[in-house]
């Protein structure tokens, strides 16, 4: 079912997953179906075939924020490497503006985030300036202690450098997980910026408490202490100050300008100065929502609407020690509330993609990727005018992480509705990570991860796939434009109810340092029990390893977008290395769907007895149990 004001999650507030691979394949040089874009309900697909397409430009270290400079050339922020870069809209050319010494990148949501270009930039007015988002680190690489830090950084003309930062807000909530850190000037010159809760309460952060709907009191916005803004919009003047006009929420005034956010990506102004937001849900109800000045939107208590539908917030915070997560039903001495138990007043969503009811099969399909999310990078409001793509006037452009799709949600003519369901464009097998379009309306740039998981759009009857095919790029998609070199999927319509199970993968176990993959057929390998042997067993799981997890872990098990292997005493416990390759956790993916219990003792067996790990056989009776 959806809801729109268009419209969920299992009993989701632990559990979540991305695995990430950095392989590059072939550019697909011809169109063909969409094969695994799992939605609720069929989402109608835009002509893609009215727009040329080629790839501009690559080799960027996950691009996270793109603006149209005044010079005409593209600004880009680089995640992991912290740079910011400038790209020639036509010929892809790349000029390094600026690489920051500080900023600390960790796999997913830390480093250099968000860039706000100053309006007068480049106009002869001396406000040349440009805005950065990033994370910095405060205590050591074993001990981490990360924050984020908005700073303003002058252009100079002729080194052709941004020079001379300055910090206007520093000691902003940060960890390793939902930092959000989009920042944009609005029409009213104030600076605002989307700061996530670090995912508290979910995955590898479930025992921090989630302060989405904590507010800052008076002493604590005296002594500078913004620990309480985790889950806002902030609206700050361009020194960092708090604006005199800001709301007074429960008396006092702060940066805070909305609340009880989970993972706002998307942020950006219509035509009318409406303030729109896009967020991550949990596992459902991914949430389109319009601002209001001190408005509550119910994180972590309400996902989506306040139904009750496929959503039960556990306080794990509070929880008592030693409780399994996985329990079904929940010790009485679990908090936990419904979402209609919620008695505050709420802003609804305008949009949701998508409700659900409860007994959708979440986690169930392909893991995370076919949940019932699109997982909503960015946000970008369009307006044809007279040469633009007329397909998208007044529509907010929405690129989806797991989809490799931007989604085009029309608005109501006042822009204050979303109207009827999103139109898949331009599906390739990616993950889009921002979208802006040029100046005459008429060209469309969509940056890209360097690695993670997406649906598979090309090849074998998979529905997930950690093959991207442009990971690191900028794409650009010419209206008007015949033909092109870049493969966009096409088909009628996407998505539509899922069964349970899915299609089942084609398992390739090529070895990365071979190239060679392993005969198909042959005896059956017999079950992992305790007498097994050690080394021949963990032979079996080295190819497997190498193919599904050494993108994350690393080859050496040193770590990459994943945790570190080597030493980790976690991997002692049986039923845990099972569970979590099964099931998932934080952002690893659940592997239940797509290797069989004699897979993963295998990949288990090996991650427990490489790089001087010495644990012992995981067994394919143990892995069944957690099933």
């Amino acid at each position: 079912m959806t809801q729109s004001r268009t419209a969920g999650t299992s009993r989701i507030s632990s559990v979540g997953m991305r695995f990430a691979a950095p392989l590059a394949a072939a550019l697909m040089l011809t169109a063909g179906p969409v094969l695994a874009q799992v939605t609720p309900v069929e989402i109608p697909q835009g002509e893609s075939e009215l727009f040329g397409s080629r790839v501009l430009t690559t080799g960027l270290s996950n691009p996270w924020a793109m603006r149209w400079g005044p010079d005409d050339m593209i600004w880009v922020t680089e995640r992991t490497s912290g740079e910011v870069t400038r790209v020639d809209p036509t010929t892809g050319a790349q000029q390094v503006l600026l690489t920051l010494e500080d900023v600390y990148a960790g796999p997913q949501h830390e480093g250099l985030l968000g860039l706000a270009l100053h309006p007068e930039l480049l106009q002869g007015t001396g406000n040349d300036y440009v805005y950065l988002s990033y994370t910095i680190n405060n205590g050591t690489a074993e001990e981490p202690d990360p924050s984020a830090q908005i700073v303003r950084y002058r252009w100079d003309e002729t080194l052709q450098q941004l020079v001379d930062p300055e910090i206007v807000l520093g000691g902003l909530p940060a960890w390793n997980d939902h930092n959000a850190g989009r920042v944009v000037i609005g029409p009213d010159m104030k600076l605002y910026y989307s700061i996530g809760e670090q995912g508290a309460n979910f995955g590898r952060n479930l025992r921090r408490p989630n302060l989405a709907q904590a507010l800052p009191t008076q002493e604590e916005v005296d002594a500078e202490d913004w620990r309480t803004y985790s889950g806002k919009i902030l609206r700050m003047e361009l020194d960092g100050s708090i604006p005199e006009d800001n709301p007074e929420i429960e008396g006092v005034r702060s940066h805070v300008f909305s609340y009880g956010h989970r993972n706002p990506q998307g942020l950006a102004f219509g035509a009318d100065d409406t303030l729109y937001v896009a967020e991550h849900g949990p596992a459902s109800d991914d949430e389109l929502n319009v601002i209001e000045p001190g408005g509550n939107y119910g994180w972590p208590r309400v996902a989506g609407f306040k139904d009750d539908l496929a959503y039960l917030y556990i306080n794990w915070s509070e929880a008592p020690e030693g409780v399994d997560t996985s329990t079904d039903p929940l010790p009485d001495d679990v908090p936990t509330f419904p979402e209609t138990e919620f008695e505050e007043e709420m802003v609804d969503p305008i949009a949701t993609y998508f409700t659900v009811d409860d007994d959708y099969p979440i986690g169930e399909i392909c893991g995370y990727i076919c949940d019932p999310t699109v997982a909503p990078s960015s946000l970008f409001y369009y307006e044809a005018g007279e040469n633009g793509i007329e397909e998208w006037d007044n529509a907010l452009l929405i690129p989806t992480l797991k989809h490799g799709v931007l989604y085009v949600q029309h608005l109501s003519e006042d822009r204050q509705e979303a109207e009827g369901l999103p139109e898949a464009w331009l599906s390739t097998q990616n993950r889009y990570r921002d979208v802006i379009v040029s100046p005459d309306g008429a060209s469309v740039f969509i940056a890209t991860d360097a690695f993670g998981s997406a649906a598979q759009k090309f090849g074998p009857e998979a529905q997930q796939t950690s093959v991207l095919h442009n990971p690191g790029a900028i794409l650009m998609f010419g209206y008007g434009e015949q033909g092109g070199s870049l493969g966009v999927a096409a088909g009628g319509t996407v998505g539509g109810a899922a069964a349970a199970g899915g299609g089942e993968a084609v398992q390739e176990w090529e070895d990365p340092n071979t190239g060679k993959v392993p005969a198909k057929g042959g005896d059956k390998v017999a079950v992992v029990t305790e007498e097994s042997d050690v080394a021949e067993v963990a032979g079996r799981g080295l190819p497997k390893y190498a193919a599904n997890c050494a993108a994350c872990h690393g080859p050496d098990g040193r770590g990459n977008a994943g945790a570190a292997l080597v030493g980790n005493q976690d991997l002692a416990d049986e039923t845990f290395v099972a569970r979590t390759i099964v099931h998932g956790f934080g952002y690893m993916p659940a592997f239940g769907g797509r290797l069989s219990d004699q897979d993963i003792a295998e990949i288990g067996t090996y991650i427990r007895n490489a790089w001087g790990n010495e644990f012992g056989v995981l067994t394919t009776e143990q892995v069944e149990a957690v099933r």
